[in-house]
């Protein structure tokens, strides 16, 4: 191994190994977390019926329809504009239930306090704190931090 830069020492060496350890090993969960986010939020299915039980509509996390169900009663009891726009709403109520599934799968794999509305929306979240340096600068912070283990 090369001669280590004045600043650093055995013991901080070690403790930045330790630490890239531990990043590497949030990476690989973070990782997984995110693989199991995509199969479960892939199975998600909202679901909405009318109060009379005689239209069922059940969409995908995205809103596609997946099953649609229409008992004969639909049809004698409403005309075809508003039997469409009983599935139209029905649609939109399942849409939002599924949306809601994956805004909690979302929350699991990111955190609670990660405001998954406002993702959806496009508003930037808070960073989160870094426990590396950003730059040169605080470089030398950093290492007395760790040295005294701190970080």
């Amino acid at each position: 191994m090369s001669e280590l830069p004045r600043f650093a020492t055995a013991q901080s060496v070690a403790q930045l190994k330790t630490l890239y350890s531990q990043l590497l090993d949030e990476a690989d969960d973070l990782k997984a977390r995110v693989n199991d986010f995509k199969e479960r939020s892939a199975a998600v299915e909202g679901r909405a019926r009318t109060p009379e039980d005689d239209i069922r509509v059940t969409v995908g996390p995205h809103g596609d329809l997946r099953t649609l169900e229409i008992d004969p009663r639909a049809y004698r009891k409403l005309g075809p504009t508003e039997l469409s726009q009983e599935i139209v709403e029905l649609c939109e109520k399942a849409h939002r239930n599924a949306g809601e599934q994956v805004g909690d799968l979302m929350r699991s794999v990111l955190g609670r306090d990660f405001d998954v509305e406002a993702h959806l929306r496009g508003d930037s979240q808070p960073p989160r704190p870094s426990r590396l340096p950003s730059s040169a600068l605080d470089m030398g912070e950093w290492l007395d931090r760790l040295k005294e283990g701190n970080l």
